[in-house]
């Protein structure tokens, strides 16, 4: 035992001498790396503090202006040299490793909206951080000016916050910083500018070991394989963390809720069982009022069973608010919606949601037991719009609506609703003059009626799905941010690539038809309609002169030309754009395996990027391109039904050719009218 105590004391001071000092650069750069509690943090620090105790490395930290980091680097003062892009110039004297640890871009800050695009910024000051990539590269800010004749005034600082302060204090007219640094901290609009994506890597001196460099590589190619890797743990921690905040408040609203409810019951109790003491102590001493005491006792008994069964529907309406999902389509939402109101109010057996708009026009957004097909084509103005939130109790309700209906909408009321006997309205306000009805009915037949404890659970529920309306509107507000921009690049791919931009309008019909054929989920077949057009905008990264060579392309060229795939992918590398990465990144690859970039096989290829392999294929031989002229819709057929020496029908999933072979009319029929509109 002493022997064993002795060995394992001695191993540890060897390790302690022996264990290697590397000096680290860094800087104000968060979420990457940034100074917390006196210890640097974030996700570059913790990367390479986690390879370091792998390693049994000592780090020193030595912070400096990015400017200076580079200048010690390059003269050996420092080891390490903290995230950091790569250039021509930085590996004369920095050795990057193969594996970078975070993709990032370049981004504008304004003081205003009023600039959305790089033309805007002609003449205008432009902060910048010293020496940083987004501003030096050879496709960076400065050179693009250049190249586009924009004649910007730049202003070098020394740090970002240094830049968005001279945009926030109107001394420079926009500031560059990367998509990461906040610049809400200064109030200012982040305009819908990127340019120059990157990767960010670690950058070691020349007189760094290549056994430490090659130990960054092995440790980063190995987390990043593993998704329950401390790698992946640290996005989440300090890259994805603010994603989640809207999350993280509807979750402590709900449960606030929940805790008032409690505390509303648990007093209510002892309230309760108070008065229940003093009764039965007056029972004892005044006979004569026995029989009073006793009837107010089980009064009591009453209101409080009817409070406890308040509660639980309470709790059950908060449950079933939590269930409601942002993500669903907005019909969906509206359907889930409805039911849950009907089946909170035991009264109701039909209802309605309306969308009354600053017009004081209608619209039914979701209907149950009505005819809502028919509802739909109702759009009347209405008499008035809400001045004020409301909840009301109305008997009749259609004939009530005769009065302010135009004949013709009020026959498709009739004709579309339920005979109603009562029906229980909450107006509820969600923008300016915006207002949503809820609407639950009565069957005339009906002997029920609503009651008070319903208004009141109506009330509750109204207000919380108000707060879930609001951030299914934002989230949807982000979506459709994300897929304009998305949008915008495919456009400018297209345009890249001297393709016009109907192709991809016809490529998204072709592939919401073979979704269809295919009968795909409704959503599916949407996002597919939606994401086709995006399949190519990895071209905007490829060398123009390569994309438009009427020769055959070289080796080296064609290499270059299939990379357009994972520059796709990397560019919709977001979570809203999933299908999408999916479509840009595999849409090239082939049933029979023979296809790029991965070579995948059969149901290895996503069924979205199957799809859009053959649309693609179809409307390509349709068009005329630099390399090509344009085929017959009998040539195209014949091509990929037979093959040709590019193209066989092996390339293709057998159920989608044959839903080609069997509607290729149908093909013929969507390009020659997009071709007579346009």
């Amino acid at each position: 035992m002493k022997k064993f105590i002795l060995i394992f004391f001695l191993i540890s001071i060897f390790n302690f001498l022996y264990s290697e000092k590397l000096i680290v650069g860094v800087y104000e750069n968060p979420p990457l790396v940034f100074k917390e509690n006196n210890e640097y943090k974030g996700l570059a620090a913790d990367l390479l503090k986690s390879i370091a105790e792998k390693e049994n490395w000592e780090l020193i930290f030595q912070y400096n202006s990015f400017k200076n980091l580079l200048n010690e680097i390059n003269n050996n003062e420092i080891d390490i040299l903290i995230a950091l892009g790569k250039t021509k110039e930085r590996e004369n004297f920095i050795v990057y490793p193969s594996e970078s640890f975070f993709t990032n871009w370049g981004t504008i800050y304004t003081n205003n909206d009023s600039i959305d695009s790089i033309l805007d910024l002609k003449n205008k000051k432009v902060a910048v951080l010293k020496n940083d990539i987004y501003y030096i590269h050879e496709n960076g800010i400065k050179n693009l000016s250049k190249k586009m004749n924009l004649n910007f005034d730049f202003y070098e600082f020394d740090s970002y916050d240094e830049v968005l302060k001279a945009v926030k204090n109107k001394s420079c007219d926009a500031g560059i910083v990367n998509r990461l640094y906040n610049g809400n901290t200064y109030n200012l609009y982040k305009t819908p500018i990127v340019f120059l994506p990157i990767e960010i890597y670690f950058g070691f001196s020349k007189n760094v070991s290549k056994n430490i460099i090659n130990n960054v590589n092995y440790y980063l190619d190995k987390w990043k394989l593993d998704e329950n890797s401390i790698y992946y743990s640290l996005l989440d921690k300090y890259i994805f963390k603010k994603r989640n905040t809207n999350f993280e408040k509807i979750i402590k609203l709900v449960i606030a809720i929940i805790i008032i409810l409690l505390s509303i019951s648990i007093t209510f109790y002892i309230l309760l069982k108070n008065a229940t003491k003093k009764l039965k102590r007056k029972n004892d001493e005044l006979e004569a009022y026995n029989n009073e005491i006793i009837a107010m006792n089980e009064e009591l008994e009453e209101s409080y069973s009817n409070m406890e069964t308040l509660n639980f529907k309470l709790l059950q309406l908060t449950k079933m608010i939590s269930k409601l999902k942002i993500t669903n389509s907005f019909d969906d939402f509206y359907e889930e919606l409805l039911r849950t109101a009907i089946y909170l109010i035991p009264e109701a057996d039909y209802g309605s949601i309306i969308f009354i708009d600053s017009n004081n026009s209608w619209k039914f957004l979701s209907a149950y037991g009505h005819n809502f097909e028919l509802l739909k084509k109702i759009t009347f103005a209405a008499g008035h719009i809400p001045e004020t939130e409301n909840i009301r109790i109305i008997d009749n309700i259609v004939e009530n609506e005769r009065l302010e209906m135009d004949k013709e909408s009020y026959n498709i009321l009739l004709k579309a609703s339920k005979p109603i006997k009562q029906s229980l309205i909450y107006e509820i306000s969600i923008k300016n003059n915006e207002w949503i009805n809820f609407c639950l009915d009565i069957d005339k037949n009906s002997e029920k009626v609503f009651s008070e404890e319903s208004v009141e659970i109506m009330e509750i529920f109204a207000n919380l799905a108000r707060a879930f309306w609001i951030q299914k509107l934002s989230y949807e507000h982000i979506k459709e941010v994300y897929l304009n921009l998305a949008n915008k690049l495919a456009y400018i791919a297209e345009e890249y690539d001297e393709v016009t931009g109907e192709h991809i309008h016809r490529l998204a019909k072709y592939s919401r038809f073979i979704a269809e054929k295919l009968n795909l989920d409704k959503k599916s077949i949407e996002n597919i309609y939606l994401y086709a057009p995006l399949h190519d905008i990895g071209k905007i990264l490829i060398d123009k002169s390569i994309l438009l060579k009427n020769g055959n392309l070289t080796d080296e060229e064609w290499q270059e030309m299939k990379k357009h795939t994972i520059y796709g992918a990397k560019i919709l590398d977001e979570p809203y754009f999933k299908i999408a990465r999916n479509i840009a990144l595999y849409h090239h690859e082939k049933y029979d395996g023979s296809g790029y970039p991965y070579g995948l096989k059969g149901d290895e290829i996503p069924i979205e990027a199957q799809i859009v392999a053959l649309a693609d294929i179809y409307d390509a031989l349709r068009s005329k391109r630099p390399y090509k002229k344009e085929f017959s819709h009998e040539v195209t057929t014949e091509i990929i039904l037979k093959g040709d020496n590019r193209t066989k029908p092996d390339d293709f999933n057998p159920k989608i050719l044959e839903i080609f072979k069997k509607y290729h009319i149908e093909f013929k029929k969507m390009y020659d009218e997009n071709m007579k509109n346009n």
